[in-house]
């Protein structure tokens, strides 16, 4: 198994064939509005779908999503970035 998760927004990658699903993996990530920086964030939220994803034993996130969900409350005008998709074990097809 390759040390780093592929994250893939495809569910059934070409040359590969899944060998297991390890179940739905998610992280979520609330951010100011006024933050700047908007890349980093979302590579934060990438790695850590990807450690948890890691932490089931896969290779691979499929069907990667991303959304954004605009939250207003106390303290003013947040972002929350929801990352998720499914962990699986890949492998090369011979």
């Amino acid at each position: 198994m390759p040390e780093d998760v592929v994250l893939l927004s495809i569910d059934r990658p070409g040359g590969y064939r899944v060998r297991e699903l390890k179940g739905i993996v998610y992280a979520s990530r609330p951010i100011s509005l006024t933050v700047a920086g908007l890349e980093a964030e979302l590579d934060a939220i990438m790695e850590r779908v990807k450690h948890e994803a890691k932490k089931r034993g896969a290779n691979a996130v499929l069907g990667l999503r991303i959304e954004t969900r605009r939250v207003v409350g106390v303290g003013g005008e947040w972002v929350l970035l929801l990352a998720y998709g499914t962990a699986a074990v890949i492998e090369k097809e011979e």
